[in-house]
């Protein structure tokens, strides 16, 4: 009985790691866990901001728990009502549906309308992946260092203060860029658009997974500890087949 309640105990808290670091609701603009049936995008922030599913899009087994699939739609918010912070995190994960080597552009994120920053794009400019951020004076950009994306999980990290930005793949640096200037986001003006630009086509393809927004500047050491966190934690699905095995002597089923 000891050893039954201890398991469900563990259980428990191993669902509960998908939540830890939302539990600072002070630093955290937006939660995009891409739950749900592919239909509808639910922030689960304090701030409950609202948006819809435009176009192709499903949902698909994610990092942790589902994500959403994008086949030519998108994922837009009106005007995200939030004061400008000091410093900011961007955080997601991303699979493209194929190889990205370069062809047409595509948006991971920017606008629902109109211009402005950040936005976070495959192949403008002959650049394999942009993060294109501000401040209150200049546009500037971080281009990252890889070359072609494969069909596969990543973890991209970009971060900045008035300082630099800084991007990360995967946990690991990708590079850096001077700042000299507040932090600028355009979301309250022109609202937020995930895997499209403001309505010029320009379709991501590929699956979203766990987009955060904080009003922080992550350390390299907490990107790490994110990252893995993320990783430690399996979709439900496959995390209550384990239990069943532990539970049931290996089965999956009650005899």
């Amino acid at each position: 009985m000891k050893i039954i309640f201890s398991l469900n105990l563990v259980l428990v808290l191993i669902l509960m790691v998908p939540l830890a670091d939302a539990a600072n609701p002070k630093d955290l603009i937006i939660h995009l866990p891409f739950e749900g049936n592919g239909k509808e995008v639910k922030d689960v922030s304090p701030n409950k901001f609202k948006g819809k599913v435009v176009g192709k899009a499903k949902s698909v087994e994610g990092v942790v728990g589902k994500a959403l699939e994008f086949g030519g739609g998108a994922a837009k918010f009106d005007p995200l009502k939030f004061d400008l912070p000091k410093a900011m995190t961007i955080e997601f994960w991303f699979k493209p549906s194929e190889a990205v080597k370069c062809g047409g552009r595509m948006d991971l994120l920017y606008r629902k309308n109109g211009g402005g920053r950040p936005h976070i794009t495959f192949c403008r400019g002959g650049v394999t992946l942009g993060h294109y951020f501000a401040t209150k004076g200049a546009e500037l950009e971080i281009k990252s260092k890889e070359l072609e994306f494969e069909n596969r999980w990543y973890y991209y990290v970009a971060t900045q203060t008035k300082k630099e930005a800084v991007l990360y793949i995967d946990g690991k640096l990708d590079g850096k860029t001077a700042a000299g200037g507040d932090v600028r986001i355009d979301f309250p003006e022109h609202g937020m658009s995930v895997a499209e630009d403001s309505g010029g086509g320009t379709f991501f393809k590929g699956a979203v997974d766990e987009l955060k927004i904080w009003s922080v500047a992550f350390t390299a050491d907490e990107v790490t500890k994110a990252m893995e966190a993320a990783l430690a934690v399996e979709p439900y699905n496959r995390l209550a087949t384990k239990w069943a095995d532990i539970k049931f002597g290996g089965s999956g089923m009650a005899n």
